[in-house]
């Protein structure tokens, strides 16, 4: 471990290149210039040589730093070292600014486990930052990462149990055909603000068979990449990819049942949409089974706009042939405010509309399902479902039954726009007197267990009705 915890580099001052450890065993203060420049590493590999540091020991990088060198090797941070890029000019302040650039074809940046990352950006000609150990977790913040080799990735995280966090990241690309995640086995990103700066083709390279993977994107300008969802298979094990207030490519390619190889496999994306379109309430989600997606041309003429806009919009659910009581296609409604409590107000409508040329449905096919507070006693979870349920307590839908049609909606072809010419309007009810809730904010769960729905044949209402 380093004889002290506090590590400075700058390849502006430094010069030392490893051979020796020159920590400090207290935190320094004012220009970097002020240290003597042999107690200073020239880059961080040479930090890391020099000092061999260990979990608590920081290296400061002056902000002004950007040295371009080949390491002969990987650069490995070990297990809970902060790297953190510090104002050349007072280095107690932190100043994002520092940069590293490995510069040959076959090395990279590998994170243990524990490990910080702030203000500082990497490159290499390979990929950029790999996690390495078993469960890696680390944090990155505030810097770029560029990816120089032909095939390579700027994040290659291939560790069971690993995760990591990447707080206001940008990734950028030299390279025609290198992809944004290498993602392997059972490991989460979690990546919040940031920028692609450049045209990219995909953004994933690679699912693993090992474990699964989740990536979660929240706020981040992905417009440069076309392709924003992996076309898994059936030889990855369960896998999440979630996007939230992302803007996307004009001509984004959104995956279809078809990109899926099993039920756990599944894509979310929410308040996402182009510049051109602008709308914040896009949604999409989607599985093997089936898909739901916002759809602005059908939608109840009369009804609210069900998000803090003036557009009307309806759900539009397909599905697959995989769709069935075992592989069930579900999602939720967005939530909503309801008043359970009031005496009279304890049924929950939902509306929907289908071709009646090409579908009818029961409440075999398609069912909601709420789970609510009782109005007695709060932690008490009440349930109840529209769907075809056998004897009190039971909630699963009955996939023996041929079950009963929808019942008729009060809602017909005068209260919507753009519907099925020759349509069905059915509703879904979920009755909660018979266990008084709560006022509360709910969300309805839909599972849709009928195969083969196409495009334009079922559309939901997402406003709930209390009565």
């Amino acid at each position: 471990m380093a004889s002290n915890p506090h590590i400075y580099v700058s390849g502006v001052h430094g010069t030392n290149t490893g051979g020796s450890d020159t920590s400090y065993a207290s935190q320094q203060t004012g220009n970097i210039t002020a240290l003597t420049a042999g107690n200073v590493y020239a880059d961080i590999g040479a930090a890391i040589t020099g000092t061999s540091p260990s979990a608590g020991d920081v290296i400061y990088v002056a902000s002004n730093h950007a040295a371009t060198y080949d390491n002969g090797g990987n650069v490995v941070v070990p297990e809970g070292v902060h790297i953190i890029s510090v104002d050349d000019t007072n280095i107690d302040q932190y100043e994002p600014g520092a940069s590293e650039n490995l510069s040959d074809t076959a090395d990279d940046f590998y994170f243990q486990n524990n490990c910080l990352s702030a203000g500082v950006s990497y490159e290499t000609g390979d990929d950029v930052i790999r996690a390495t150990g078993h469960e890696p977790s680390w944090v990155m913040q505030d810097g770029t990462i560029t990816v120089d080799g032909t095939g390579d990735y700027a994040f290659y995280i291939g560790a069971d149990g690993g995760s990591v966090k990447l707080l206001n990241i940008d990734i950028d690309s030299n390279a025609s055909n290198a992809d944004i995640f290498g993602i392997i086995n059972g490991c989460v990103v979690d990546w919040h603000g940031g920028s692609l700066l450049s045209t990219r083709n995909d953004m994933f390279g690679a699912f693993g068979s090992g474990g699964g993977a989740t990536l979660l994107i929240e706020g981040v300008d992905l417009s440069p990449c076309a392709n924003i969802h992996p076309s898994i298979g059936r030889t990855a094990d369960n896998t999440l990819v979630r996007l939230k207030h992302c803007k996307l490519n004009a001509s984004v390619n959104l995956p279809s049942s078809a990109s899926f190889g099993s039920l756990y496999q599944r894509f979310e994306m929410f308040n996402c949409d182009d510049g051109t379109g602008d709308a914040l309430h896009r949604f999409m989600i989607a599985d093997i089974a089936g898909v739901a997606k916002n759809n602005d041309s059908t939608y109840v003429t009369a009804g609210e706009a069900w998000y803090e806009g003036s557009a009307q919009s309806s759900i539009e659910v397909t599905t697959s042939a995989d769709c069935k009581h075992s592989c069930p296609f579900v999602f939720e409604i967005p939530a909503q405010y309801v008043n359970l409590s009031e005496a009279g107000s304890d049924v929950l409508t939902l509306d929907l509309v289908t071709d009646s040329t090409a579908l009818s449905l029961t409440d075999t096919d398609i069912a909601a399902f709420l789970v609510y507070p009782d109005g007695t006693t709060a932690l008490q979870a009440n349930w109840v479902t529209s769907g075809k349920s056998v004897g009190a307590g039971n909630y699963g839908n009955d996939p023996l039954s041929a079950g009963t049609a929808l019942s008729a909606s009060a809602l017909g072809a005068a209260d919507w726009t753009g519907e099925p010419a020759s349509a069905n309007f059915y509703k879904m009810e979920l009755d909660t007197s018979g266990d008084a809730g709560q006022a509360t904010a709910v969300s309805i769960r839909i599972e849709v267990y009928k195969a083969n729905i196409a495009a334009g044949d079922l559309f939901i209402h997402p406003i709930l009705t209390l009565s």
